[in-house]
């Protein structure tokens, strides 16, 4: 009997189609199928919202747990089922509990917010088992807690620990189970989040920890294409790709795969397996594992991002003096600001750190001592435009063809990169020359011979 792991997204709950597909897919199926199921949007939404409500005296957790008994409600009247069953509801009780501790006694902390919004993918899963049982499958319903998938004490984005979880496997019983993703448990019992939409991380750590022959992504919210769809409607989908490609354009907008996916997978050398479904069944659109495959063309994938910012350290001789990159490292470290890249030059250091915390950003390095910096500066109507693909540093055309799409059509190109891989070249244009530049490029990789 084969062994694979699905990731299952909260998303479809609303697809009646892909629900039916799903259900077929299982009654058919003899194979041992562990099921993760990350969280319904909109509930993790209500949660996370309502427990900064609470802080500030907003709302109560009546009020929140009604919202989220509203968005429960829709999603069940999908597949025709009007009351949630009572293990759903046990859920909803021990969820309003704590958001009555939060909300009467104010304590709050990193773990008790890793424990409540764990709550999304519990009822998510909740919610998808009574689907189960409405047609009649057979399936169990087991958490991580249960299982032993233990990980790191770093509340909000700890790490799977693989060999204290070495039981986990002999914990899952054969035919089909559903765990809810995004969290594990510390060493000391204590609920802890693998990262924001990381239910795929921890479907991920367990194909490795059950020895899957596969991880199967069920039904992604966007696909692997060569283009974003919403820019290129004539974009292709990518038949292969591998691990490092595939965790380079997680970290665009259009994919909706978390970006250390392939992280547990790749020493074993898994494979992960993109699906849609549909007329009952499921059709394989993307495949990806540890095979090295240079396209013709080499670039696989024309993707972007708006949601970056740069952070302009300038000054004559900021390129000369040394510690200044690393005084601004540091102190973004400790106050949790991830950098997404650096470009320097000697009058100029730009780092590019995602949008919602630029201003964070600015204001640490004005009490910074940095000295040859005469002016800190933000741009933050930019976008970041990336070409993906195995090849680059072994095919020199790469970068001309790139330049010349956005030269010929008077892009106004603000930075660029390339080099650091062989996979990525990059440039940051004005926000307002976004869909002409992504046009162009993909027309100019493929549209026309390369």
């Amino acid at each position: 009997m084969s062994n694979c792991t699905v990731r299952f997204g909260g998303n479809s709950l609303s697809k009646f189609t892909a629900l039916e597909a799903f259900a077929s897919l299982l009654s058919e199926s003899e194979n041992k199928i562990t099921v993760v199921v990350s969280a319904v949007p909109e509930i993790q939404q209500a949660i996370e919202q309502g427990i900064e409500l609470l802080i500030n005296n907003a709302a109560t957790s009546d009020l929140i747990i009604n919202q989220i008994n509203n968005i429960i409600g829709h999603k069940l009247q999908v597949f025709q089922q009007y009351e949630p069953a009572e293990s759903l509801k046990n859920e909803l009780i021990n969820l309003q509990n704590l958001l009555k501790g939060i909300e009467f006694t104010g304590d709050f902390s990193l773990a008790l917010k890793d424990q409540v919004i764990s709550f999304s993918e519990r009822i998510t899963a909740g919610v998808l088992h009574q689907f189960l049982i409405y047609k009649q499958i057979a399936a169990s319903l087991i958490f991580p807690e249960d299982i032993g998938l233990i990980a790191t004490e770093e509340f909000g984005n700890a790490s799977i620990l693989y060999s204290e979880s070495k039981e986990l496997k002999n914990s899952i019983p054969d035919g089909i189970s559903l765990i809810p993703g995004s969290y594990g448990i510390t060493s000391a019992g204590k609920i802890v989040r693998l990262g924001k939409r990381s239910a795929d991380y921890s479907a991920a750590g367990i194909a490795r920890l059950i020895e899957s022959d596969s991880l199967q992504l069920w039904e992604l919210d966007k696909e692997f294409r060569t283009s974003d769809s919403d820019f290129i409607p004539e974009s292709k989908l990518i038949p292969r790709l591998t691990y490092d490609e595939a965790s380079e354009l997680s970290y665009f907008s259009e994919l909706s795969i978390h970006p250390r996916i392939v992280e547990p997978l790749m020493s074993k050398h898994i494979p992960i397996q993109v699906f849609r479904l549909a007329n009952g069944g499921k059709e394989l659109t993307t495949i990806i594992n540890s095979e090295s495959f240079v396209s013709p063309n080499v670039v696989k994938s024309v993707v972007h991002t708006e949601d970056i910012a740069i952070l302009k350290l300038n000054g004559p001789g900021v390129g000369f003096k040394p510690g200044i990159l690393a005084n601004v490292t540091t102190a973004f470290h400790h106050s949790g600001i991830n950098i997404r890249s650096v470009i320097t030059s000697q009058v100029s250091i730009n780092i590019i750190l995602n949008k919602n915390e630029i201003e964070q950003a600015w204001q640490i390095c004005q009490h910074l001592q940095l000295s040859s910096v005469s002016e800190i500066t933000i741009e933050d109507q930019v976008s970041l435009i990336a070409v993906v693909g195995h090849g680059m540093q072994q095919h020199h055309g790469v970068s001309a063809k790139l330049f010349t799409a956005v030269a010929q059509h008077r892009i106004n190109v603000l930075l660029s990169g390339s080099g650091a891989s062989d996979l990525v070249s990059y440039l940051i244009v004005d926000r307002k020359d976004t869909r002409k530049a992504i046009t162009e490029i993909h027309r100019i990789f493929f549209n026309e011979n390369f």
